[in-house]
């Protein structure tokens, strides 16, 4: 009678399968980890295309670009950051009803704040209606490549008080301009004629910027028309990425958290030990995507711009009138 020989794999075969196998996965997980990300960057690149479109949307019905103020000084709030989140309006704000988030616009009451106490007066339902919104993330201003706020929202937001109360943040800032008086990075750009254009001889970026939009907080800025960026919309920022996770002043109902500069070189908070609240050198744009990121131009078309872009034309990108002329090679 003859045996039945056993079939099956020794132990050396089945470990240099193993190895096989090990090998495989280790040469194709870059590859599925680059597809991965590129489709993420594509998300956002979208992200920021449908924000752009809502900008010139709104500009369609108001003949204005998004207004984005506060009134700080307002008598009885104290002058504090706490008056700007009181008293603000934000450029986000004003773009919801065009990004299908209308009924969450109306359910903002613009004559009340975010204080149950202390703040504008006002019915307390309507202030929590406020506060509600304020902490309702929004899935446009998300970047999916950004894992710092998972869900949306952070704790110790700017001009806040109250480091338990989480608000919802954004990946995408209005461009405030070139011109920024703080930090390492003070500049001022009168622009190529000497004469500058919007704001000549501010360095106040924050409220008198000579960008798109910024921060606003006594309410001195005009609105921005179409007709006021000379330098030509398709040379001209409208808004581009940030970090939430990087900088405190980073919140979407807060339009002293909703702007940029790009006096700060981009990515420069991924380049130095990380301090959220060094808002002098902190206020730029910032990406997760490999080398750069994405912007968003006047013209509502999306660019990626490299962080080792020329830092002139970088800053001259920013300014609506200051007479640069730029060559964009990115």
């Amino acid at each position: 009678m003859r045996s039945k020989r056993m079939v099956g794999f020794t132990l050396v075969e089945l470990l240099v399968v193993i190895a096989i196998i090990g090998v495989l996965v280790g040469l194709l997980l870059p590859a599925v980890q680059a597809a991965r990300e590129a489709a993420r960057r594509m998300h956002c690149s979208n992200n920021v295309k449908q924000i752009s479109l809502s900008f010139h949307n709104y500009e369609n019905t108001f003949k204005n670009f998004p207004i984005n103020m506060a009134w700080r000084s307002r008598p009885g709030l104290g002058g504090s950051g706490l008056a700007i989140a009181d008293t603000g309006k934000s450029w986000c704000q004003m773009i919801l009803p065009y990004l299908e988030q209308g009924n969450l616009f109306n359910d903002i009451d613009f004559t009340v704040g975010l204080r149950l106490a202390g703040g504008i007066p006002g019915p307390a339902a309507n202030i929590q209606k406020n506060r509600v919104v304020a902490a309702s993330p929004i899935p446009s201003f998300l970047c999916p490549s950004d894992g710092d706020a998972p869900n949306g929202l952070l704790n110790r937001r700017s001009d806040w008080a109250w480091p338990n109360d989480q608000w919802a943040v954004t990946n995408y800032k209005a461009c405030a301009g070139s011109n920024w008086n703080w930090g390492v990075f003070s500049w001022n750009n009168f622009g190529a004629t000497g004469v500058g254009g919007r704001n000549a001889g501010s360095n106040d970026g924050v409220n008198l910027g000579n960008g798109l939009l910024c921060s606003n907080q006594q309410n001195l800025m005009p609105v921005t028309r179409i007709g006021d960026v000379t330098d030509g919309t398709s040379n001209t920022f409208a808004i581009g990425e940030a970090l939430p996770g990087w900088c405190e002043w980073n919140w979407w109902y807060n339009p002293n958290a909703v702007t940029a500069t790009t006096a700060i070189p981009l990515n420069r908070i991924l380049k130095v030990p990380k301090n959220a609240g060094d808002w002098l050198n902190g206020w730029g744009f910032a990406s997760k995507h490999t080398g750069g990121g994405n912007f968003g131009l006047c013209d509502g078309s999306v660019r990626f711009f490299s962080e080792s872009v020329d830092f002139a034309t970088y800053r001259a990108l920013a300014t609506i009138s200051s007479g640069e002329v730029n060559v964009i090679t990115e």
